[in-house]
């Protein structure tokens, strides 16, 4: 073989295997994780629900990789901690977005971190999937003295249950028309956004309805002694007691609200479900309020029993709550038909129905929340909670 030869077949051989390298690497990178992301409380006061979250949205992940991944490619969920701060939200958001490059993020179920990083997802465009029920996730400039009035949305942020007003014109809506109450009061913290539009919402349907407010009451941020407060709520004898905090706060003041003697009836948001039973013990008996789920809904059963097997315990509500929304996150990916942030935030933005494993979600495309999605109606009964009714939400 002559040198000019050799020259060309090496050249030949150098071609081939440069092509087999860059088909390999291509190879490689059509198999790259989808990341996604989640941003919890997993380490302060309501890191029961941030972890719980987490659990949920890594079982579906599990379940999703296991059965193909999504597009070819297996999914990564890649989860910060927040530790119910604002602040940390924002951080762990900005991190997600820019560094990690992840498609899309499942928000934190808290108002006031939502409304911290709404405004930076629009900047940075990633699209973020969240609980949070203050209607200002969404739609910035809502007011609450004008709750019906269609305002611009973010695009970039979707909420998968109903808003504060929402939950709480159901828990009116119950207590005026079925259990025909008229007069009511209301302790709330406005340090906590979701305790304030909730307790703005019941107001609004209280008197839009014909019922009447007879005392609004706030308490600060750490709080737990109430009994100011309650005193004047059993002078004031409503026959309906609105308690829209979280956990701690609605059990102490449920607790301290039957040691000062108040009869009235304590009505209560999606907070009220265990542990609050443990938590307030037989003061919260007699009470009603609204929740996303019934456990004892026999198309849940199947979901208990994957979760049993793989985390030893049962689930609880944030449970289903994380399992869902990334399903969410995950079915905009593959109707989307890429990773890229901008198509799932157009492939999230067409409002397609995502069936659920708790309810249809659904996003309205006017504000980008859920729309028609039942609430369950429960009551505490000595040591139980049970089901008494369904309800949507009506103006």
């Amino acid at each position: 073989m002559s040198t000019k030869t050799r020259i060309v077949a090496l050249a030949l051989v150098l071609l081939i295997a440069s092509g087999f390298a860059l088909y390999a690497q291509g190879q490689q990178g059509e198999t790259k994780p989808i990341k996604i992301g989640m941003y919890a409380d997993l380490s302060a006061g309501s890191a029961q629900w941030g972890t719980d979250c987490e659990k949920g949205g890594q079982l579906r992940v599990k379940e999703v990789n296991e059965a193909g991944g999504v597009l070819g490619r297996p999914v990564e969920l890649i989860v910060y901690d927040i530790k119910q701060s604002p602040t940390e939200a924002v951080n762990a958001y900005t991190r997600l977005a820019q560094q990690d490059k992840v498609a899309v993020v499942n928000g934190s179920l808290l108002s006031n971190t939502s409304l911290a990083v709404s405004p930076v997802a629009e900047r940075l465009k990633v699209p973020v999937v969240s609980r949070a029920m203050d209607e200002r996730a969404t739609t910035p400039a809502f007011k609450p003295e004008d709750p019906e009035k269609e305002i611009a949305v973010n695009p970039y942020f979707f909420t998968t249950q109903p808003s504060a007003f929402q939950q709480a014109a159901i828990i009116a809506s119950y207590a005026i028309h079925e259990l025909g109450m008229k007069t009511f009061a209301m302790l709330y913290s406005p340090a906590n956004s979701y305790s304030q539009y909730l307790a703005y919402g019941f107001r609004h349907y209280v008197e839009k309805n014909g019922g009447t407010m007879l005392g609004s009451f706030e308490y600060q941020a750490g709080d737990l002694d109430y009994r100011a407060q309650l005193t004047r709520v059993r002078e004031l004898n409503p026959e309906g007691l609105f308690l829209p905090g979280y956990v701690t706060e609605n059990a102490n003041a449920a607790k301290q609200a039957r040691e000062l003697g108040v009869k009235s009836v304590f009505l209560g948001n999606n907070s009220w479900y265990k542990p609050m039973d443990e938590v307030a013990g037989v003061a919260a008996d007699g009470s009603y309020f609204p929740n996303n789920i019934t456990f004892d809904d026999p198309k849940l059963q199947d979901f208990f029993a994957r979760y049993i097997a793989e985390y030893g315990q049962e689930p609880r509500l944030h449970s289903f709550s994380g399992y869902d929304d990334v399903g969410v996150m995950i079915d905009a990916i593959r109707r989307a038909g890429s990773d890229d942030p901008a198509k799932v935030q157009a492939a999230l933005a067409e409002g397609y129905p995502f069936e659920g494993e708790v309810t249809t979600i659904q996003f309205d495309p006017k504000t980008n929340r859920a729309i028609n999605i039942p609430l369950a109606i429960l009551k505490f009964v000595g040591a139980s909670i049970e089901t008494v009714d369904f309800a949507y939400y009506a103006k």
